[in-house]
C-alpha cells in the first residue's frame, strides 16, 4: 500500500506553478530546509505528493502527483533533468541532490483552498505516532507557515480530504501567479 505526503512550496514556487501548462511530473529535493530531502522523509515510488503552500493563513494544495521514480543526481545529471523538465526548473534549489520522478500528475490548480475544518483534521504520521498539524486556529488558519513547512507523511483520510479538494468544482481550474490573490503583497501569510 502506498503512502501519502504533503510537500511544502514557498509562495514564489507556488506562484509559478499554478501558471505551468504541464501536469506534475518532476520535483527535486536536497539537504536543507528550502528543499528538503525526500528519501529522509521516507517517500518510495507509488506514493503521492501534495504540493502545498500558505497565503494568509489560508491553507492551499495545488495538486497532486504518484510518485514513479527516486534518484539520487549529480550536477551533470541535474543539467540534463533541466533540459528533459525547463517548465519544472525553478523548483530546484542550488543544493539539489535527488530528484522525484512521477506519472499521474494533475496540472497546477490555484483557488483550492483547503477548507478550514480539514485543516483541524489534517493528521500527519512521523514515527512517534499520528499528530494534527499544529497551529490551527479555531477557524482553521495556520498561525504558523512552520506547522507545515517540509515533507510530511499523512493519514490516509487526510490524502482523501485533499483529493476532494483538488476534485471540487471551481469556476476557474487553471490560475495566474497572482492566485490566490496576494493584494501586491508578497507574504507567506
Amino acid at each position: 500500500m502506498s503512502d501519502a505526503y504533503t510537500v511544502f512550496w514557498r509562495q514564489d514556487c507556488w506562484q509559478r506553478a499554478v501558471t505551468v501548462p504541464r501536469p506534475l511530473e518532476v520535483l527535486f529535493g536536497g539537504p536543507h530546509l528550502s528543499e528538503p530531502s525526500f528519501r529522509r522523509a521516507a517517500v518510495q515510488a507509488g506514493d503521492l505528493l501534495y504540493p502545498i503552500g500558505v497565503h494568509r493563513q489560508v491553507l492551499y494544495v495545488f495538486g497532486r502527483m504518484r510518485v514513479r521514480e527516486i534518484r539520487a543526481v549529480d550536477d551533470a545529471q541535474l543539467q540534463e533533468l533541466f533540459d528533459q523538465f525547463p517548465a519544472w526548473r525553478f523548483l530546484a534549489s542550488t543544493c539539489t541532490d535527488e530528484v522525484i520522478l512521477g506519472n499521474e500528475g494533475t496540472h497546477p490548480y490555484a483557488r483550492r483552498a483547503v477548507p478550514g475544518e480539514i485543516v483541524k483534521t489534517l493528521t500527519y504520521l512521523p514515527r512517534r505516532g499520528p499528530r494534527p498539524v499544529k497551529h490551527v486556529t479555531e477557524d482553521g488558519l495556520l498561525t504558523k507557515v512552520i506547522s507545515v513547512q517540509g515533507i510530511f507523511r499523512i493519514a490516509p483520510a487526510s490524502a482523501a480530504d485533499l483529493d476532494a479538494v483538488l476534485e471540487s468544482p471551481t469556476p476557474e481550474r487553471r490560475a495566474t501567479a497572482s492566485v490566490p490573490p496576494s493584494g501586491g503583497q508578497q507574504t507567506l501569510f
